[in-house]
């Protein structure tokens, strides 16, 4: 991956980290002061959000080194290792968050909710969902996996916020007990976020093919001279893909024909996917198709 890109996810993550800082302080501020647990809460996920930003923009300094001799692929599985360590922050949060319900349960004090309590959490609210979309569409753009695990994670945050002002009515009524029920709600979709960005990226250091194999073949099946196409794997990250394949040619064919006819091949498959920073290909004489061995 460019500098570029690393510059560019680094500059979301930082803006990022500006927002989840201020609007977790307004809301354990807030919170504290309105006596409303689930708002309390769900400022502390935010500023958690921003310690795994700062992780994340760290770690994105470390990976943007260029390969070396020991590292010939590069650093960029770190970026992947930082978004498993935005879900384990998910899990710490929800724990705190289910911790503090429990005791809320045998709490004889009951929250202050004003105008101003709804204005604080829509307008957070706002921004959250604001943030969430832009971080996405940027991950979208950048094809980068730790933005994109950032993303879900402010949506789970927007979600939770929302189910707070819905809350907040209830207990306005009268019907305490919904604040820390609602707070174990909001900690079971943490978790629920938290196992999705951890399979994800567990599946990224499992070498989990992330292109279609058929759609590889397509676009180098119809190259003259090229009788198969099969074994096509790739590995890697949204942003980052190595692939490898087998290319069945003619045993009539010079080595060096064979030669260009895979540099075609691999500057076709780069031109159609610019996310594939390696290209691997293994030439077998048409005669050899017999032992191929086909990976679906």
């Amino acid at each position: 991956m460019s500098n570029e890109y690393y510059r560019k996810v680094r500059e979301v993550l930082v803006f990022i980290l500006i927002i989840n800082i201020a609007i977790g302080l307004v809301k354990i501020i807030y919170g504290y002061k309105a006596g409303v647990l689930s708002i309390t809460a769900d400022g502390y996920d935010s500023l958690l959000d921003a310690v795994s930003n700062i992780v994340g923009i760290v770690i994105l300094l470390v990976s943007a080194k260029p390969s070396d001799k020991e590292h010939r692929y590069g650093h960029y599985k770190l970026e992947t290792f930082a978004s498993i360590l935005i879900s384990f922050t998910l899990f710490i949060v929800a724990y705190e968050i289910i911790s503090s319900a429990f005791e809320r349960f045998f709490a004889t004090t009951t929250p202050s909710i004003s105008i101003t309590t709804y204005l604080v959490m829509i307008i957070t609210l706002i921004i959250t969902l604001i943030a969430a979309y832009y971080e996405k569409s940027m991950a979208k753009k950048l094809h980068s996996n730790i933005l994109l695990s950032d993303s879900e994670h402010i949506k789970s945050d927007a979600l939770a916020t929302f189910i707070i002002i819905i809350s907040l009515v209830f207990v306005q009524l009268g019907y305490t007990i919904l604040d820390p029920i609602l707070s174990i709600g909001i900690s079971l979709l943490i978790i629920k976020t938290g196992l999705t960005i951890l399979y994800s990226n567990i599946n990224i250091l499992l070498d989990k093919n992330i292109l279609s194999t058929y759609e590889i073949e397509d676009v180098v099946k119809d190259i003259n001279e090229i009788k198969e196409v099969h074994n096509v794997r790739t590995r890697g990250t949204a942003s980052t893909i190595f692939l490898d394949m087998h290319l069945v040619l003619s045993k009539d064919l010079s080595l060096a024909d064979a030669h260009r006819l895979s540099h075609i091949c691999e500057e076709k498959i780069c031109e159609e996917y610019p996310e594939i920073k390696d290209v691997l290909i293994h030439i077998e004489p048409e005669e050899g198709m017999d032992d191929k061995i086909e990976y679906e």
